[in-house]
């Protein structure tokens, strides 16, 4: 993906991903601050890639197409025409730390004093996390999940408290949420009669081709990085690697607990199981969700949360919305059995 390359120069720091739309002969630049995207504009605006002549705009529309960034970005076209009208900073409060990124939509900024448990909505909404993509699709099966046991007390305080419980799901290093669902039971001292009342097996329906993910190596302009080639949906995606801490906020928290073995692992400390009813198993990419922010967790954007991150209750209920924005037939839907199966993740044990 050279154009990455191309962007990149003299702002191997400042860029944050780029989003191609092959069909339509454009690609939305994405920066980390305003003025490293200005800059990129009037330095990359008339310059040619590959004979090809480049026109730059910035977008910053308040009613974007689906899908398609409007953050901070400089938009790309090959020509006059493929390229919107420009658009206006948006007049506000809003800073140009927290302007960073592209977004999917315009997202109001939310207060960053407020702090969960002020109010009492009628749902709440968690961010949880599995090491693994098999565990999740176990659990499309059998509708039942445990999470490890220093979430079950604010679950069940929420259970307890709200009319909903929503769980958006994302697999370790998948890059993108899962899925979610709603809490259908409280988390009991005694599971057993959670996994006893599990339906029996069916047989499962194979899952459709998911979007790939590349890693990219670091280049001479371009920072590491990986691109999600979502073929089917005609778009391509780069992003920049996170800096060490993001990352680390991305990945589920570990014990320090080794089992016995040939293989020393690591051993997470798994809670009781609960009963739990999937509302949709649509693949959402994180890139999808760029300028979404939890002010719950230092402002943050959504995708960077550790398991069992409580989102806001607005930006909670505007991530779920997202589920159901991509289309029943886009590429990275999970298809699953239409009956749950018997059992229980191996990850989970109790």
């Amino acid at each position: 993906m050279a154009l990455k390359d191309h962007f990149s120069r003299e702002a191997t720091k400042d860029i944050e991903s780029l989003f191609l739309i092959s069909k339509s002969n454009c690609a939305f630049v994405n920066y980390r601050s305003e003025a490293s995207c200005t800059a990129a504009m009037h330095r990359f605006h008339d310059s040619r890639f590959n004979g090809v002549r480049l026109v730059c705009r910035l977008r910053r529309s308040s009613a974007p197409a689906s899908g398609v960034p409007t953050g901070p970005s400089a938009m790309v076209g090959t020509q006059q025409a493929n390229a919107s009208p420009p658009h206006s900073p948006q007049v506000g409060d809003e800073t140009a730390d927290e302007a960073k990124g592209g977004v999917t939509e315009q997202f109001p900024v939310q207060d960053k004093d407020a702090a969960p448990g002020a109010s009492t909505p009628s749902s709440k909404y968690f961010i949880v996390k599995s090491l693994t993509l098999q565990d999740l699709e176990l659990s499309v099966r059998n509708g039942i999940w445990a999470t490890q046991s220093h979430n079950e007390d604010v679950l069940n305080k929420a259970f307890r408290s709200t009319e909903n419980v929503y769980l958006i799901f994302s697999a370790n290093k998948s890059g993108e949420y899962f899925g979610y669902a709603r809490m259908t039971s409280p988390i009991l001292e005694d599971g057993s009669q959670v996994v006893g009342e599990a339906p029996k097996p069916e047989n499962s329906v194979d899952a459709p081709d998911v979007p790939k993910s590349i890693p990219t190596s670091a280049t001479e302009w371009a920072p590491r990085g990986k691109i999600i080639d979502d073929s089917a949906r005609g778009t391509i995606f780069w992003e920049a690697e996170l800096s060490e801490t993001e990352a680390e906020e991305e990945m589920p928290e570990k014990d320090d607990k080794t089992v016995d073995g040939d293989n020393q692992v690591v051993a997470q400390s798994w809670g009781k199981p609960f009963k739990i009813e999937w509302c949709s198993t649509q693949r959402l990419p994180f890139y999808r969700t760029r300028g979404l922010r939890n002010p719950w967790n230092a402002n943050r954007e959504v995708k960077i949360a550790r398991d069992g991150t409580e989102l806001e209750p607005s930006v909670g209920e505007r991530l779920i919305q997202m589920f159901h924005r991509l289309g029943p037939s886009g590429a990275g839907a999970a298809v699953m059995a239409p009956h749950p199966q018997l059992g229980m993740p191996n990850m989970r044990p109790f």
